[in-house]
């Protein structure tokens, strides 16, 4: 009979670790937010120091995530799953009452915050990617208006011109 107490504990230890990674998301989700609202404002810098607080929520969250892999393992070794079939609805399931139903709970609103960091993601990519094709737009335009010496060439650099060969007769 597996014993109850350390199915607990185990269960409890998976439950902390999945809370803990949604604190990770959640902060990761507003990090993001300011992210695009920076890329809207075309401001690098903020768009810079947001990128910089993802990384090292996303450190954070592979540590959390080598933790929960930990207790699925230790919960699942308990109720008889193996380590394929360990994840945390299904350790949920077989776990009873109040235990497996804070587990599954858990599960379920760190899946939801991270569907929705990966749907704010794909909105990031979307607008940075408008965002260079614009300033991309705005470089050529600005090539078009400034070239009209033909100093510059076809990558926006001045490019060489002809040899200019003049004199200047000082002796006179």
């Amino acid at each position: 009979m597996p014993d109850v107490i350390a199915i607990k504990q185990a269960a409890l230890r998976l439950e902390t670790t999945l809370n803990d990674l949604q604190v990770e998301y959640d902060l990761l989700e507003r990090l993001g937010a300011e992210r695009l609202e920076a890329l809207r404002a075309a401001d690098m810098p903020a768009v810079a120091r947001s990128i910089g607080a993802e990384s090292e929520v996303a450190g954070r969250i592979a540590e959390l995530n080598t933790l929960r892999a930990e207790a699925a393992g230790l919960l699942g070794e308990l109720l008889g799953v193996d380590d394929e079939q360990a994840s945390a609805s299904a350790l949920a399931r077989r776990a009873a009452g109040k235990v497996g139903d804070a587990v599954l709970d858990a599960a379920g609103q760190l899946r939801a915050v991270i569907e929705r960091v990966q749907r704010q993601n794909a909105r990031g990519q979307l607008a940075a990617q408008t965002l260079a094709a614009h300033m991309q737009g705005v470089m050529r335009a600005a090539q078009g208006k400034l070239n009209h010496s033909g100093a510059y060439g076809s990558r926006g650099v001045v490019a060489p011109g002809p040899a200019v060969v003049s004199m200047l007769d000082l002796t006179s």
